[in-house]
């Protein structure tokens, strides 16, 4: 199955995630903000990344506009999630679309809708 990066700064969240991605069959590696995500994306070299947008230290979007930057050494798909919240006129979700993510989920979401979203990123 696929290597699979989590990012999220909530922690329960994050073990949950981590393990029903397991569960069916994934391999994954968990970070708790942008910055540490950076450091295991070049570590780890994932098949996608599942990164929320609000988070302390580098944020989802900055991640975001970092993974694009290194895409060259070695692609990956990016899944972005969030709860709500706006800069300016644009909510988190369309301004991570307009960055370049494949796929933008927003929180609560159902593993259903993940998994599907991850079977077509990944087909």
């Amino acid at each position: 199955m696929a290597k699979i990066l989590v990012i999220d700064d909530d922690v329960s969240f994050n073990d949950s995630l981590k393990q029903y991605l397991e569960y069916v069959g994934h391999n994954v590696v968990c970070a708790f903000d942008g910055k540490q995500g950076l450091s295991l994306l070049v570590q780890v070299k994932p098949d996608l990344v599942i990164t929320d947008i609000v988070m302390p230290s580098v944020d989802g979007l900055q991640f975001i506009m970092g993974v694009k930057d290194s895409i060259t050494i070695f692609p990956c798909r990016i899944i972005a999630m969030s709860g709500g919240g706006r800069i300016g006129g644009a909510n988190y979700l369309e301004m991570a679309t307009a960055l370049g993510v494949d796929d933008a989920l927003e929180k609560p979401f159902g593993m259903a809708a993940l998994e599907k979203s991850i079977e077509t990123l990944l087909a």
